[in-house]
């Protein structure tokens, strides 16, 4: 499951206006801050670390035409313990990795548009079934209809690999890389009417894996299918910093397999802050309702909720706090007993300190919990990380990552399940002009 489970539970936390609780892989949902402006446009001196972004270290970028082309290449090597996150089977092996990547930005003085992609290969040294290849291209853009009213939208096509680790429930075992397809499109709009704001949108992802896993034919059909998801915020500006809001959406599966088609909507109500002399991002709880369209799955419901907020201990430290909730699906059998709805719950603190204007020394946190419906199975992750970031010019940026994972379930040894540590070290430096 790795740490992009949790990752996108965060970002879920602060979007719910254009997509539910995210599901793993789910489409970027247009990245929204926790504020409605910039916090640099507020007051420069409380821009969160990892926002700054000093002007002697920025890309130049080319010009092309009314646009700006800014190309990367990223080199990275590292050390994996267990490949295979397992207990049974622990491989572990040196890595390469070579991403190229380019983002066509536009350069007007109203609306926006971009185009970005990338190509990445990832080989191990002592494992070559381990080997895999990403790259995904998409375009993204805004238009101004006026001050007070933006619409923006998205649509991008990806060839991916689910990892060891990285299955949302855990449940395949993954002894080699499982390569799937997926196709994310949105739309969204932000109006703001005096003290009141709105903001919605609509958004689809359809995935289709590959039917080979671990050079066996897997069915993959509880997971293959689209999925949509209509959401909405209402706010009011209590002040300049702070507003109070409700919202809801609904998100419904469409999946090869009949029998995973589901339905869920969701209704909340929070606070959101913007830039402030010590924090910014929003807070909500809420109720949520998941079923099954056929009802072969129990339904789930409950209270759910959600959270990004940054506190700003002093000028060169942030912290930032997450947490949230979201429904996903599982094919896991027992007791006769085939797939399950999962309460998914994360929460997280990370900590960005600014040694120098161009060292930045980064530590986190993270918890999962994913909770099995249908039977009496309860999986913890635990992942725990630091990262050194050198920004040595404008056109180099260094990096040194180390990432500890502990993963618990209560079901160990029973029909796959199997707890597992990992440690994963990573260096490399990414080209940029």
């Amino acid at each position: 499951m790795r740490i992009h489970l949790i990752r996108a539970l965060s970002r879920a936390a602060g979007v719910l206006g254009l997509a539910a609780l995210a599901v793993p892989g789910a489409a970027p949902a247009q990245d929204a801050p926790p504020s409605t402006r910039q916090a640099v446009e507020v007051d420069p001196a409380r821009a969160a670390v990892l926002d700054r972004q000093p002007v002697n270290y920025l890309p130049l970028g080319v010009p092309v035409g009314s646009f700006v082309l800014f190309p990367t290449l990223k080199l990275e090597t590292g050390y994996d313990t267990n490949i295979t996150a397992a207990n049974s089977n622990e491989k572990e092996s040196w890595l390469f990795t070579v991403r190229p990547a380019f983002d066509l930005q536009s350069d007007w003085a109203r609306h926006f548009l971009a185009f970005d992609g990338y190509f990445e290969s990832t080989s191990y040294a002592r494992y070559s079934s381990a080997d895999y290849e990403n790259y995904a291209a998409g375009a993204r853009g805004r238009i101004d209809v006026s001050s007070d009213f933006t619409i923006g939208g998205y649509a991008r096509y990806a060839h991916l690999n689910e990892l060891p680790g990285d299955d949302e429930t855990n449940v395949n075992k993954l002894g080699d890389p499982l390569p799937y397809e997926q196709v994310t499109a949105g739309v969204n709009f932000d109006k703001q009417f005096n003290r009141m704001w709105a903001t919605g949108g609509f958004d689809y992802r359809y995935r289709d894996y590959d039917a080979w896993l671990n050079g066996q034919p897997s069915d993959q059909a509880y997971r293959n299918g689209s999925d949509y998801n209509l959401a909405g915020r209402l706010g009011y500006e209590l002040s300049p910093l702070t507003s109070l809001f409700v919202g809801g959406s609904y998100h419904w599966y469409e999946m090869q397999d009949s029998d995973y088609n589901a339905a869920e909507y969701r209704v909340i109500t929070g606070i959101k802050i913007e830039p402030s002399r010590l924090t910014r991002g929003e807070a909500f709880v809420g109720y949520y309702n998941w079923a099954s369209d056929n009802g072969d799955l129990s339904g789930s419901s409950g209270l759910t909720f959600g959270a990004n907020l940054q506190w700003f201990v002093s000028p060169l430290l942030t912290a930032t706090f997450t947490a949230g909730q979201q429904v996903i699906t599982s094919n896991y059998e027992f007791a006769g007993i085939s797939g399950s709805a999962v309460v998914s719950s994360s929460a997280g603190v990370r900590l960005d300190y600014e040694f120098r204007r161009n060292i930045v020394m980064s530590g986190w946190i993270d918890y999962l919990n994913q909770d099995y419906d249908e039977f009496p199975r309860v999986d913890n992750q635990y992942v725990i990380g630091a990262e050194l970031r050198y920004s040595i010019n404008r056109f180099a940026t260094a990096k040194v990552n180390y990432t500890y994972t502990n993963f618990d379930t209560n079901f160990n040894n029973i029909n796959g399940a199997e707890d597992y540590v990992r440690n994963l070290v990573l260096a490399g430096v990414t080209l940029a002009y």
